[in-house]
Formats: structure tokens, sequence, C-alpha cells
């Protein structure tokens, strides 16, 4: 069974179904992506922290991720709300609480 690993800048859940979702480290996260991932993150400043925190270059791409069984995805989770419409470049990013996740879709 082929299995796709996404980026993602916030945790969703793409359908009905069995998921797993739990905290990663930036080790593990730089080992699973280095297999390869298709990029959903649709804002420059999160592929900007992206690509650094994961060793590799890391495009943005306004794409709907659709996860199937087996599929997984490293989501970069900011832990505080953002005002409405407001776009975060790199540095912005740097100034706010994240966290690293893998979303796993099991069923």
């Amino acid at each position: 069974m082929n299995t796709t690993l996404y980026l993602l800048n916030s945790p969703v859940l793409t359908g009905h179904g069995l998921w797993r979702f739990s905290p990663l480290d930036q080790e593990r996260a730089r080992a699973l992506a280095a297999s390869g991932f298709v990029s959903a993150i649709g804002h420059e400043g999160a592929a900007h922290l992206l690509s650094e925190v994961l060793g590799m270059e890391v495009s943005t791409a306004r794409i709907r991720a659709e996860l199937t069984p087996g599929d997984k995805a490293i989501v970069l989770r900011l832990l505080e709300r953002l005002p409405p419409g407001a776009v975060l470049d790199a540095e912005a990013m740097h100034a706010i609480p994240w966290e690293l996740s893998l979303l796993e879709r099991l069923e």
C-alpha cells in the first residue's frame, strides 16, 4: 500500500475515519520528511519556518490534502490564535509559539 506524507499548517481531519494526533519532535520530523512529502502549506512564513526545521526546501502549495488510510501529515500547529486576516512572514513565525505534531489516518 502506498502512503503519502503531507505537510500541513493546521490539523485538519479530511474525512471520516479513525485518526491519531500526537506530539512530534524535530528529529523525527526530519527523518519522516527525508523520504519525501507533499506540501499543503499555504503560507510563505510557515513554509520558510518548516524549511528551517526540516533542513530542506518546503514550497507553498494551496492544495486540499486528502489523507487516506495509512497516510500521515507533519502538522505545524500554532499555539495561539491569530487576529482575523493575519498573514505571518518568516520573522513573525519565529515570534509566536508553535509545535510539530503527527497526524495519522488509521482507517
